[in-house]
């Protein structure tokens, strides 16, 4: 019975953490029209890793050229190399590279109405 509770508390702990993951999930903003325009790094909509995409990006050409995508992961995946092996842009470290393909997979994807 003490480990039946265990296990019972353990669920319901990790039910309770990912809640909020959920509701933000639902939150997350999928249209360039609703990201706020005072928004420090307008247009791309807020979200983890924003600021790295933006650094990233706006070196070489405008924002809206980002918003105006809305790719699978694995297309931006592959955007990112042809721009770095094409277009001359600095080849991000590894684990920025993932940064950004989180964000812009998860917060500029395929349901993004740029």
């Amino acid at each position: 019975m003490k480990r039946y509770l265990s296990l019972a508390r353990a669920a319901l702990a990790a039910l309770v953490v990912a809640m909020p993951v959920a509701a933000h999930a639902q939150d997350r903003i999928t249209r360039l029209a609703d990201v706020p325009e005072d928004f420090e790094f307008h247009p791309l909509p807020p979200g983890e890793g924003v600021d790295e995409v933006y650094y990233g990006c706006i070196a070489c050409h405008s924002l809206r050229t980002v918003t105006n995508g809305g790719y699978s992961r694995h297309i931006w995946d592959e955007l990112l190399d042809w721009m770095v092996e094409d277009q001359g842009m600095l080849e991000p470290e590894p684990e920025v590279r993932e940064i950004m393909l989180d964000y812009l997979a998860t917060y500029i994807g395929e349901d993004w109405e740029g």
